[in-house]
């Protein structure tokens, strides 16, 4: 009998273990996204606010929404995204926000999931869903979104595509009780009037900033809401207007190097107007000038480890701190960093600090000894040394990026996520490379230690694409995103009078492979030679 009795006890507690390892809706505060109308090709829509609440440390990994109104991945609603909040408080959106990815629909299961998250959470974070609406809208639709109650249908504590809810790194994932959904829809226009004007932000200089140096990359993001393009862009300092000509039209980004600055007080705005006439301009930013000395004796460059692995995720991280002649800290002070082939720079915030500090990291996809150099104000502060050295899972004698086979005829490319990818067919292979002459062999027993991580995708800008079943003509962009060509004229416009030869099939069962993005109605839309500017697969796939 006492044996009985220890043993319902001891299940009692585990069952009591199991119970804790979830949250209910008392752990998230719905701030519900307000009605509002959304219009032709807008992006930065709210469609849902909310702040999650932990009782310890926690990173969210994964989460599963459900749109309960009629708006659908293919027609109306190109892309979701999650932002955790940033900046003021409140949703800011695109350079303001912090922008955490964006979520892939599952048609199976009708709902939008994002995964492989690492948000840490100390006590609560806000976050935001919002909306980019597709440009070739022809059908009214609601967005009404929801966190679904949980589902875990395996139990195993992580997100599998088909789960529902919230998904974090502990296993406290829920909500459990109820699920949480806006009290508000969102209206989908199809209202065909352009009269919003470009959204723009400078992400690197705040009210109220000092800059100590003679010369400063300003540096945000622009982007037209209504999806036609930017005609005019102007930096405004102290009222006199300057042309804008450094901007990423695939990344929304832009900079403007600010020369000869001189010392006191400057305002600084920008304008931008869009193909209709529609203008933005930003409140003015007063900032300060007042140079200090830069001391290469008194700055510093550390890195904490001499030696990392070549794929491309294992990384070293430097510090610099810059100080001047009285061995004070230099704030808002960048520098540039200069790094041996085959390295990776994130440099995601090269502004120093009050306490003159800039941290970046450093990863790579090939071996050897590499350098990394710093330069403040034209001078090299410090160079660096790293050994990249095989992963302790790579085949001698290949590196991440690498064309391999083994004893069969199928060639595969090897990712810098450790996986082999493959060319579906030869049409793919031909956009991205003119020979097999780079092909290096392997054994079988090699071959198959390497898993497969998924399919090539045509290279972007070389070829236009279709299937069978479709009349439409598809330009390919990065990461495998397909954007419909309106017109025959608008495809001569980019690809030349011969566009058509550029038409290559794909097969039915390998168009899983692409995801659909915006259509392109004018020819400024897209620049086939900027896509090619992504240059390997590692790029279009996002593994570095």
């Amino acid at each position: 009998m006492k044996k009985i009795i220890f043993l319902i006890i001891i299940l009692a507690v585990f069952l009591l273990g199991q119970n804790v390892l979830a949250f209910d809706t008392k752990s998230i505060v719905n701030l519900e996204a307000p009605y509002a109308t959304f219009y032709k090709g807008t992006f930065d829509n709210l469609v849902l606010d909310f702040s999650l609440i932990v009782t310890s440390p926690d990173t969210l990994k994964a989460l599963e929404l459900k749109n309960l109104g009629t708006a659908d991945y293919l027609h109306h609603i190109s892309y979701l995204k999650l932002w955790a909040d940033s900046g003021p408080v409140g949703f800011q959106g695109m350079g303001i926000d912090k922008e955490l990815g964006s979520f892939t629909y599952s048609s199976t299961y009708i709902a939008w999931y994002l995964d492989n998250l690492i948000e840490k959470i100390t006590d609560s974070q806000r976050f935001f869903v919002s909306a980019d609406i597709y440009s070739g809208l022809s059908t009214g639709a609601t967005i009404n979104m929801q966190i679904p109650v949980l589902a875990d249908d395996n139990s195993n504590g992580s997100f599998d595509v088909g789960d529902l809810g919230i998904f974090m790194d502990s296993g406290k994932n829920g909500p459990t009780d109820n699920s949480i959904t806006n009290s508000n829809s969102q209206v989908l226009s199809t209202l065909s009037v352009d009269s919003l004007g470009p959204k723009i932000v400078i992400t690197n200089l705040f009210e109220g900033n000092i800059l100590n140096s003679d010369h400063f990359t300003i540096q945000g993001m622009i982007r037209d809401q209504g999806n036609t393009y930017i005609k005019e862009f102007n930096i405004i300092i102290d009222g006199q207007p300057f042309s804008v000509q450094e901007v990423d039209p695939v990344l929304y980004t832009w900079s403007y190097d600010w020369q000869n600055v001189t010392n006191g007080a400057h305002t600084i705005s920008v304008q931008g107007r869009d193909a209709w006439g529609n203008n933005t301009q930003t409140a003015d930013i007063n900032i300060t000038v007042s140079p200090q000395a830069l001391s290469l004796t008194n700055s510093s460059a550390t890195i904490d480890k001499t030696a990392i692995k070549n794929d491309g995720l294992d990384k070293a991280t430097v510090v610099v701190i810059l100080k001047d002649t009285n061995n004070q800290a230099i704030a808002n002070r960048q520098i540039v960093v200069e790094s041996s082939s085959g390295m990776i720079i994130s440099l995601p915030n090269n502004n120093s600090d009050t306490n003159g500090q800039i941290v970046f990291e450093v990863r790579s996809t090939s071996l050897g000894i590499k350098t990394v150099t710093i330069k403040a104000d034209g001078q090299v502060l410090k160079t660096l040394s790293l050994n990249v050295m095989p992963s302790v899972q790579i085949v001698p004698g290949i590196n991440y990026g690498d064309l391999i086979k083994a004893s069969g005829p199928a060639v595969y490319y090897y990712g810098a996520d450790g996986k082999r990818y493959v060319f579906p067919y030869l049409k793919v292979y031909n956009s991205w490379y003119s020979d097999f002459s780079s092909v290096k062999t392997i054994t079988d027993e090699q071959l198959a230690t390497i898993t497969i991580g998924g399919n090539v995708t045509y290279k972007p800008g070389v070829k236009m694409v279709k299937i069978n079943t479709d009349p439409k003509v598809y330009a390919v962009a990065a990461k495998g995103t397909l954007r419909w060509i309106k017109t025959e004229q608008i495809a001569k416009e980019l690809y030349g009078d011969n566009w058509a030869n550029l038409v290559e099939d794909v097969p039915d069962a390998f168009f899983v492979n692409y995801q659909m993005g915006e259509p392109i109605e004018l020819s400024s839309d897209f620049n086939p030679l900027l896509a090619q500017t992504v240059n390997s697969i590692n790029i279009d796939k996002g593994l570095q």
